[in-house]
């Protein structure tokens, strides 16, 4: 028996990578009834038989896209299209959810100024890293590069924001780059699946379709402050144990928002998303 990971799954297909190299398996029926085998699994397999015989404990497992043992995973964010922060936000909330460390990544810095990625920094600074790159020119890129030796990452955010175009250049590959529709200035998704590509000794970039679709069901509006680093750091200072920095008198997070110590734009997505997920609340029960 070996030990592989699965990178691209097609159809019933599976392509493990194994000692340098890519190799098409197949899952024996136990295997498939017993747990569905998903993009960045670890298992074990016989390479004579082509069949995966076992998928080994995962560390996590992301809903949508389905994807398994994700060390990291990179927001990306751009100046075009314009930024849709709210998908960020939602993004970092289910990596907070799910112990996936985040980054944010500014890219086509050749074409903004610095107050773009300022205004990303003065966003998310308190909850991830936040790098400002270009991965038309390189700018940047090396310093990433450190920070993700080592780890299965994901890439995440927007289409047309430059995914696929910093995958390339980290990986040596050249898969297909999505451009902005002219008509709507939204990017044109390019990619069909979940795939895993090399990026380094121990290095992977896993490109993923479907982030757009992540929604928060499974968080209450209760608890939502909690996977707001910034605002848990100032929730004891509260009048109310459980407040949740909305309505409440005396609120620490607010007063701290005011003072200019908390982002106030973050602020408000936070006061949209509270107020989303607590109609979605009532709707359902």
């Amino acid at each position: 028996m070996k030990t592989g990971k699965v990178v691209k799954s097609v159809g019933g297909v599976f392509y493990v990578f194994c000692d340098g190299r890519r190799m098409r398996l197949f899952s024996r029926k136990k295997i498939r009834l017993r747990d569905e085998v998903i993009v960045g699994d670890n298992v074990l397999f016989d390479e004579k038989e082509r069949t995966i015989e076992k998928v080994l404990p995962r560390t996590n497992r992301l809903v949508r896209p389905p994807v398994a043992n994700v060390d990291c995973a990179l927001i990306f964010v751009a100046p075009s299209p314009e930024p849709d922060l709210f998908l960020a936000d939602k993004i970092l909330l289910n990596c907070f959810r799910q112990d996936v460390s985040p980054l944010f990544v500014v890219n086509k810095k050749d074409i903004s100024d610095d107050a773009f990625c300022d205004r990303i920094k003065s966003n998310y600074s308190s909850a991830a890293t936040v790098f400002c790159v270009s991965a038309l020119t390189g700018e940047g890129v090396e310093a990433l590069k450190r920070a993700l030796a080592g780890k299965t990452v994901c890439l995440t955010g927007q289409s047309a924001v430059g995914k696929t175009t910093l995958l390339n250049l980290l990986t040596g590959e050249n898969m297909p780059t999505g451009d902005l529709s002219e008509k709507i200035a939204r990017g044109k998704n390019t990619t069909r699946h979940s795939e895993i590509f090399g990026a380094g000794q121990d290095t992977f970039l896993i490109d993923t379709p479907g982030f757009s679709l992540l929604d928060t069901q499974e968080i209450r509006a209760f608890e939502l402050g909690l996977f707001y680093p910034d605002f848990a750091e100032q929730a004891p200072l509260c009048r109310f144990n459980m407040c949740t920095h909305t309505a409440e008198p005396d609120c620490a997070v607010k007063s701290a928002v005011a003072n200019g110590r908390i982002n106030g734009e973050r602020y408000e997505r936070y006061a949209a998303l509270f107020e989303q997920l607590k109609k979605a609340e009532e709707e359902r029960f």
